[in-house]
């Protein structure tokens, strides 16, 4: 059960909470904060998405930062330990891809493709169209979820709700991630992938108690290294008659855009 808080006053320095994972004798052992809300046994998807990052940083160097990630979920993720089997694809200098697989006792739950992209300063041309900035913060709704057990969303994320005239077919919500993905203080991308998964809650059309929806993958594409722990999701869901619907999410940072989102959702009727 969630609520919603008006946001005054100064912000509230950040304090990390914990990790979502552990490493232990070759995996990733889950904690509380990596479960989604929904079901206290599956993993949370931007937890999920996140680890996949974090492995594959280390074979794209920090001269290749993450510049796509596309991570299609196999099935419910079960909250045991996860192996992480990366495997390069192509290293090059301009630019380097890399296969993640992720396995729960031997069977496969996820698998990602993730690209990684020289930095390069580049002189662009004046006047080019741009993403508007997201609404502040202040004076938003701070999203405050009721329940019992701790979750990703709960306990992991900070959501505050923004009224946005900007974005009159969806919803805006700025939002940072509190704890680190496995144990260490990883770029600042990954937390942007763990919280691109957030898009379909934040911008969803249909009732909730008439419809589930249900993300299927998670693809984020960043034309920059975001900056600072905030991230706005500027977020839209388009819904099909055929039972399914995508949702889509501009990223947004004190800076500006730094990246999009997209998710292919699954619907039903309850």
């Amino acid at each position: 059960m969630s609520g919603r808080v008006r946001i005054e006053g100064p912000e509230t320095p950040l304090r990390p909470v914990g990790t979502l994972f552990r490493p232990v004798d070759g995996a990733y052992e889950p904690t509380d904060l990596a479960i989604g809300p929904w079901h206290a046994g599956r993993l949370h998807g931007g937890a999920v998405a996140a680890l996949a990052a974090h492995r594959a940083a280390a074979e794209l160097g920090p001269e290749r930062p993450l510049a796509r990630i596309s991570v299609d979920f196999l099935g419910p993720v079960p909250a045991a330990p996860l192996r992480v089997d990366v495997r390069p694809v192509r290293s090059g200098r301009s630019f380097a891809a890399v296969d993640v697989t992720i396995t729960a006792d031997g069977t496969p739950v996820a698998a990602a493709g993730i690209l990684g992209v020289r930095r390069a300063a580049t002189d662009l041309p004046p006047g080019l169209p741009r993403e508007p900035d997201a609404p502040p913060r202040d004076g938003g709704w701070a999203v405050a979820d009721r329940s019992e057990r701790p979750s990703f969303n709960r306990d992991a994320t900070e959501t505050v709700l923004v009224d946005d005239p900007d974005n009159p077919l969806g919803a805006t919500a700025w939002a940072r991630l509190r704890t680190t993905v496995a144990g260490e203080h990883g770029a600042p991308e990954q937390a942007a992938v763990a919280l691109a998964d957030l898009t379909h809650g934040i911008g969803a059309v249909l009732p909730p108690d008439l419809y589930r929806w249900t993300n299927l993958d998670l693809t984020v594409h960043l034309i920059r290294p975001p900056v600072g722990e905030w991230v706005a999701l500027r977020a839209r869901t388009r819904p099909g008659v055929v039972g399914r619907g995508v949702a889509e999410a501009v990223l947004i940072d004190t800076a500006g855009e730094f990246g999009t989102a997209a998710q292919t959702l699954l619907i039903t009727k309850e």
